[in-house]
């Protein structure tokens, strides 16, 4: 029996994080396509709608893949010389090695000053590495709360409260309250300012800490179905409130699309609680699941690469035919080569370890 056999009948394993993980690659995918041309055409036409349902209802991708780390490695003891040694460096080399990569694809049509600017930066999708090494640096204090489930708890009702709550009000006020309204938010905000709360609530760290205490803590059938419908809305919302807001303006806005929105927070809830509880007896798909799982990292750098070589190469992009039918078989498409290269990548030894 192989290692990666045995692996997948552990009864330890936390098989439902590796289906999240790649769920949420190809959510991310899907994402990625809807939103190649989301901001370049009228709000008002069909297209951009549907273009703004699939960025409504797939925006829990990357605070799930952040909940995910942190049930990994908040639920275990990890060296600080490990944690630098073994995964903030081979993140590195990791944001290195790509941002050099696409910092010199097309070089033709690029001067120094752009090629060296992508290269500091990272292509548009990398952004996520640099924030887990953020994440990463900070476990031996983030660790200090999670293991404590009062703590936890108290933190993300904070969190709740300052980071989610309180500035999704601000926003609606903003977007469709009156004058006299938007005034009195204005002077609360700025008194909420001067707590200086982002300092401690900003950030990835609620939902990598969320991640954690999800997985430690259960849940009975009404309190799941609860989050479920709590879920549905938050797809509703983002969907309905990114398109009331955007064609109010007459311009795209992402005012409801981002991570620290309670309607994402319901999303994301929402989906990691459905995949904790859902029954995994198929052996054969989770052999199939963990070995995609293994490959989605690697899945996860290159897929930008192959969107837009698509797009260049073969003129196929969301807008190439009917977009209902677009995101989803170019997210496929995507996703299987994405897959598909990152599979040889990860049998390449030399390559394996750091890159991929």
């Amino acid at each position: 029996m192989s290692e990666e056999r045995e692996k997948i009948i552990l009864p330890d394993r936390k098989i439902y994080l590796d289906y999240l993980r790649v769920f949420a690659i190809f959510a991310m995918i899907m994402l990625h396509v809807a939103s190649q041309n989301w901001a370049y055409i009228n709000v008002n036409s069909f297209t951009w709608q549907i273009f703004n349902f699939f960025d409504g209802i797939l925006r829990w991708c990357v605070p799930i893949f952040v909940m995910i780390s942190g049930n990994l490695f908040l639920s275990k003891e990890i060296l600080i010389k490990k944690l630098y040694f073994k995964y903030i460096l081979r993140l590195i080399i990791a944001f290195l090695f790509w941002s050099c990569f696409y910092a010199l694809v097309d070089i033709k049509e690029k001067n120094f000053i752009s090629v060296y600017s992508e290269f500091i930066t990272g292509h548009y999708h990398m952004w996520f590495i640099l924030m887990i090494i953020g994440l990463y640096i900070c476990v031996p204090f983030i660790k200090l709360v999670a293991n404590n489930k009062n703590i936890s708890r108290y933190y993300l009702l904070i969190t709740f409260l300052f980071a989610f709550f309180l500035p999704q009000v601000v926003t609606l006020v903003n977007d469709f309250g009156a004058n006299y309204m938007i005034k009195a938010v204005s002077k609360i905000n700025c008194n909420m300012s001067f707590m200086y709360m982002n300092n401690v609530v900003a950030g990835f760290v609620p939902y990598f800490i969320l991640g954690n205490y999800l997985d430690k803590t259960e849940l009975n059938k009404k309190t799941r179905m609860i989050i479920y419908i709590m879920g549905v809305l938050g797809f509703f919302l983002t969907v309905y409130l990114s398109w009331i807001v955007s064609v109010k303006a007459q311009i795209a806005l992402e005012n409801y699309y981002g991570p620290w929105r309670v309607n994402v927070l319901f999303e994301s809830v929402a989906v990691y609680i459905w995949f904790k509880y859902k029954k995994y007896n198929v052996k054969k798909l989770n052999a199939v699941v963990v070995k995609l799982s293994k490959y989605s990292f690697g899945a996860y750098l290159v897929h930008a690469f192959v969107i837009e070589k698509l797009d260049i190469f073969f003129s196929l992009n969301s807008l190439s035919f009917n977009p209902i039918f677009s995101v989803v078989l170019i997210g496929v498409l995507v996703f299987i080569v994405s897959f598909m290269i990152s599979g040889i990548l990860n049998n390449i030894p030399s390559l394996k370890k750091y890159i991929v």
